[in-house]
């Protein structure tokens, strides 16, 4: 699911204020004694050279600085995450904090944008709150923001780190997943976050949350989304009273490769696939599943995404379960890659394949199955040439066995491909089983061929009883009528009222007789309708038993597994 947010800007509108911003002279605020809090260290943020060139920009124009009690004004743009200065330099957002001000003075005010990293500060002046508005907008997409909690109000924990907030201004629910700076202890943990933080803001990865907002306070990091509620892959599996069904094993499998195979089309990877990094969430009624926390590590004093090289690999052999680094990394002959993912991922279909209800999802469960996996397919495959169910409730065919097999293949030249596992027969044949299901349940529901052609006769029936009932109506009311002409020399007031009342009656009869025909007439269209417009559509609908309906809302559903 790619999503980023975009912001409306009224362009109109901020070319008018610009002029006006220009006009201003703002030369009486270094008269007041506070004017050193608009200051700005400019100098001391390491800008560096614009080497590329930039075709769209988010917003540009020209803003009030003030240095060494100089006023400034020079043009600024903001694009790819960068803050462009004089179209020469650039000072990248990600690794700024970003807050809006107010300097007041006597009767004036002047609204204000103070950016800041670990070098300085940089502080926007605008007589305007419009320029103020719409600067900021754009601003906090690729920088941080502080003083979460002055503005959301954490509500209810939905998974470790990950909680159900609340806006305050709008009273508004959102979720964030806070980082507690307490629990990181190396310089290399600090460096993962801000690339996960970063590849999130790309908006470029498949089932990534998207991200609206980030803040950066003193004792921790919270990442904005929309609002889901959600548990995790490892929750799911203990918490299970039954199987996960087929189609929603294979689903999560499937859309954690659409992700590995986006980082792959990017040159990145996530590098630690588990169980509690496999998020499944509910936004807005239809399945969706994140993959959160990526492990993708960046050299010291570079603002590019860079992997792990050989000098560095430590960290990630200390960090990572044993069980899910691939052999090639444990003997450091290679680094993180996505072909150490598809291991991962593959270590992890291992575990939920074979797990049973009532087992203990711990170490000991991990090593055993670990170290006996090729024992444990040899003998389910055994079982399945010869016709047998599996020994566990998670495991479903030959194929299953088989796409595991090449997942965690030690040699990674042979480990399958994210392309290739994507491809593979097992998504395919789930694909078919649901649609074969689909078909089965909407015969179900079906009338029986016998049962219309009864119903039809049945109907045809009723209408000649009622063409006949019709005739001899007809053939009354004209002997009615030639009564009537016989007798209406006779001036007896009871006879006259006796002949009317039952023309009357006649004529009622003789309606009720129509409108019964003509509804019976409907009755056969619309059973010969349903019968030629229900046989096309059983492949377009949606199965609604309780386990398939949830994956067919999203996007990623298992018709689509096939590219």
């Amino acid at each position: 699911m790619k999503q980023n947010k975009i912001n409306k800007i009224d362009f109109e509108l901020l070319q008018k204020i610009q002029i006006n911003e220009s006009n201003v002279n703002l030369s009486w605020v270094l008269k007041f004694p506070n004017c050193h809090q608009l200051q700005s260290s400019i100098y001391q943020m390491a800008f560096i050279d614009l080497h590329i060139e930039i075709q769209n920009y988010d917003i540009q124009g020209a803003c009030h600085i003030i240095i060494n009690n100089q006023i400034q004004f020079p043009y600024l743009q903001i694009a790819e995450g960068m803050l462009i200065f004089q179209k020469q330099k650039c000072l990248f957002l990600c690794d700024c904090i970003v807050e809006k001000q107010k300097f007041l003075c006597h009767q004036s005010q002047l609204f204000l944008i103070k950016i800041t990293n670990n070098q300085g500060h940089l502080i926007l002046v605008f007589v305007h709150p419009v320029s103020q508005r719409e600067w900021f907008k754009i601003l906090k997409l690729s920088a941080k923001q502080n003083n979460f909690l002055q503005k959301y109000r954490i509500q209810q924990v939905i998974m470790t780190n990950i909680f159900s907030v609340l806006q305050r201004r709008k009273n508004k629910k959102y979720v964030a997943q806070i980082i507690k700076k307490r629990d990181i202890h190396q310089q290399e943990q600090y460096e993962i976050i801000n690339n996960y933080i970063k590849i999130l803001r790309s908006g470029k990865i498949i089932n990534y949350y998207p991200v609206l907002s980030i803040f950066e306070d003193i004792d921790s990091i919270s990442i904005i989304t929309y609002q889901f509620i959600g548990t995790t892959f490892e929750t799911l599996l203990l918490s299970a009273q039954t199987a996960i069904p087929q189609s929603d094993l294979a689903f999560i499998i499937y859309s954690v490769l659409q992700s590995l195979r986006c980082l792959q089309d990017e040159e990145l990877f996530h590098g630690y696939v588990c169980l509690e990094n496999i998020v499944m969430a509910n936004v807005l009624g239809s399945l969706q599943v994140y993959l959160i926390n990526s492990n993708y590590k960046v050299k010291n004093n570079e603002t590019i995404l860079q992997p792990y090289n050989q000098n560095n690999l430590d960290f990630y052999l200390n960090f990572i379960p044993k069980y899910l680094i691939a052999p090639e990394i444990q003997s450091q002959q290679d680094i993180p890659s996505v072909k150490s993912d598809i291991y991962q991922l593959g270590m992890i279909f291992l575990l939920v394949s074979f797990y049973s209800k009532g087992q203990q999802f711990n170490r000991q469960y991990i090593s055993k199955i670990s170290q006996t996996r090729k024992e444990l397919i040899k003998q389910q495959e055994i079982n399945f040439q010869k016709c047998r169910d599996s020994d566990f409730p998670n495991l479903y065919s030959a194929c299953q066995l088989d796409l595991i097999k090449k997942m965690t293949d030690n040699d990674p030249d042979k480990r399958i491909s994210v392309n290739d596992a994507i491809k593979h027969a097992w998504f395919i044949n789930t694909r078919d089983k649901l649609k074969s299901q689909k078909i089965q349940s909407m015969k179900r529901n079906l009338p029986s061929l016998k049962t219309i052609i009864e119903m039809v006769e049945q109907s045809e029936q009723d209408i000649r009883r009622k063409s006949f009932q019709v005739s001899n109506v007809q053939y009354n009311k004209n002997k009615l009528e030639c009564a009537t002409s016989i007798q209406h020399l006779d001036h007896s007031p009871f006879h006259q009222q006796q002949d009317a009342s039952s023309l009357v009656k006649s004529f009622e009869s003789q309606n009720e007789i129509i409108d019964e025909e003509h509804e019976i007439s409907n009755l056969i269209f619309k059973l010969n309708n349903k019968q030629y417009n229900m046989m096309p559509s059983l492949l377009g609908h949606i199965i609604q038993d309780k386990n398939q309906y949830r994956l067919t809302q999203s996007k990623n559903h298992l018709s689509q597994f096939q590219d």
